[in-house]
């Protein structure tokens, strides 16, 4: 039992790890001229290979039911592309600092969603989180005014970003109920995703500037980290842990890449963004 409990430990932590760096590696990435479509649509194909190996030592035999199908496009629209290319405009706007938090919100959609949908009840403490994590979305509001540039746009983004990863994770629960194990989800996910936004960035005429090895490789790593690894990592603690322990691990990502965009990528010190952060992982905790 405690090497279980070890081991669902390891797991929560790589997926902290892998939530907290990603959005780090985005902001590399998107050091240059690239759409966000495009750079959304290398970053699913940078994921897709790189996870290739781990569904292939995992099994070809692990398929999805065509009745569940639905739900994992559901799941690819909302979250990857509609959900990371508002996050992936969103750093490029007002930094990973803030954009990370500001996504991170959606843990207060979920139980929204989840009232409305499914009629669940919601206790006190479900009410202090969210009130805390409204608390955090005004304080980085509030911080505006030192950001240079128009970023009231990166802003709305960032919470678009978790309408969107919100509504993911709702169908991504269904496919999960169904007993279909993680990392077929998340592989297949993944390939959906890259041949949706193929076909958009194509329709919308996109070129493909000449892009270099670093921001490929950001991308990529990021991406594998972001979408593909660190959510089977996640997936597979609660398997360990429950749901709670392991999301509680999880849940401190964004005071992480905050404080590491400030350090690395050297975006100003924002004390508000910081408390911010902290309130929503705080909040997500009480959430669940």
């Amino acid at each position: 039992m405690v090497q279980e409990e070890v081991l669902g430990l390891m797991y929560a932590v790589g997926a902290l790890l892998s939530f907290s760096f990603s959005p780090i590696l985005y902001k590399v990435g998107l050091k240059n001229e690239l759409h966000v479509l495009e750079a959304n649509t290398l970053r699913a194909w940078g994921a897709f290979l790189l996870l290739t190996p781990i569904y292939v030592l995992h099994g070809f035999t692990h398929i999805i039911p065509l009745e569940l199908i639905v739900f994992l496009v559901i799941s690819a629209i909302s979250g990857p592309i509609v959900g990371d290319t508002f996050f992936l405009f969103s750093i490029r706007k007002v930094g990973a600092s803030i954009a990370t938090p500001l996504a991170n919100t959606y843990s207060l959609i979920v139980v929204v969603l989840s009232v409305i949908l499914f009629s669940e009840k919601i206790t006190l403490l479900n009410t202090l989180g969210g009130a805390l994590i409204l608390s955090s979305i005004w304080l980085v509001y509030l911080e505006r005014r030192s950001i240079k540039g128009d970023v009231v746009p990166g802003l709305f983004a960032g919470l678009g970003a978790a309408s969107g990863y919100a509504l993911s994770i709702i169908s991504m629960n269904v496919l999960l109920n169904s007993k279909i194990d993680p990392v077929t989800i998340i592989y297949f996910r993944i390939i959906l995703v890259g041949i949706l936004l193929t076909l958009i960035v194509r329709t919308l005429n996109f070129s493909f500037r000449t892009v270099s090895r670093r921001t490929l490789l950001a991308l990529s790593v990021g991406g594998f980290f972001g979408v593909g690894f660190g959510v089977i990592l996640l997936l597979t603690a609660i398997t360990y842990l429950g749901a709670g322990k392991a999301s509680l691990i999880a849940s401190a990502a964004p005071v992480i890449t905050s404080t590491i965009a400030m350090a690395l990528l050297k975006e100003k010190f924002r004390a508000k963004v910081i408390i911010a952060a902290i309130l929503v992982s705080i909040g997500a905790i009480m959430l669940k």
